[in-house]
C-alpha cells in the first residue's frame, strides 16, 4: 500500500512539473490526494482509518467540483482579454477579470478594453503582442522579423 502511495505522489509531482499554471488544474492533485488517502486507510487499522475515510471523501469532492470546473473552463472558454477596439489588437490573454485590469493598468498604462474572449473569437483567436506571462513589458517580434 505504501509504495502504491508512493507511485501516485510520484506521479503527481511530475504532472505539477509539466502543468502550466491554470484556474481549476490542480484537480489531478485533489484526486490523488484522495487515492493516497485511501491506500492510507486501508493500511492502517483502527482509529486511524476513521478519520482517513472522510478526509478521502472531501477531497475526492474537491475533485469533482475543480474537475467540473475545469471542463467548463478549458479550451480558453472564460478568458479575459486586453485589446485595441480602433485597430482590433489582441495586446493580451488572461485567465481571469483581475490579471487583465492589473496588466492593463500598472504594466501597459495606455487606452485599451478589456473583454470576454468569447465575446470577440476573431480578436481572440489573434497572437497577442503581449504574451509572455513572465515578461509583461516585451512584446512579440513581428513575423516578417523572425524569418
Amino acid at each position: 500500500m505504501l509504495l502504491a502511495a508512493g507511485t501516485l505522489v510520484t506521479s503527481l509531482m511530475f504532472f505539477r512539473r509539466v502543468l502550466l499554471p491554470r484556474p481549476f488544474y490542480y484537480w489531478p492533485a485533489w484526486a490523488t490526494g484522495a487515492a493516497v488517502t485511501l491506500l492510507l486507510a486501508w493500511a492502517f487499522p483502527g482509529v486511524t482509518r476513521l478519520i482517513l475515510v472522510p478526509l478521502a471523501a472531501a477531497e475526492a469532492a474537491v475533485a469533482l467540483v475543480l474537475a467540473l470546473l475545469w471542463y467548463r473552463r478549458r479550451h480558453g472558454r472564460g478568458d479575459w482579454i486586453v485589446w485595441l477596439p480602433m485597430e482590433r489588437i489582441l495586446l493580451r490573454r488572461e485567465w481571469t477579470r483581475r490579471e487583465a485590469i492589473r496588466w492593463a493598468e500598472d504594466d501597459y498604462r495606455e487606452p485599451c478594453a478589456i473583454s470576454r474572449a468569447n465575446d470577440f473569437p476573431d480578436i481572440a483567436g489573434k497572437a497577442p503582442l503581449y504574451p509572455d506571462r513572465e515578461r509583461p513589458h516585451d512584446r512579440a517580434r513581428p513575423l516578417d522579423a523572425q524569418a
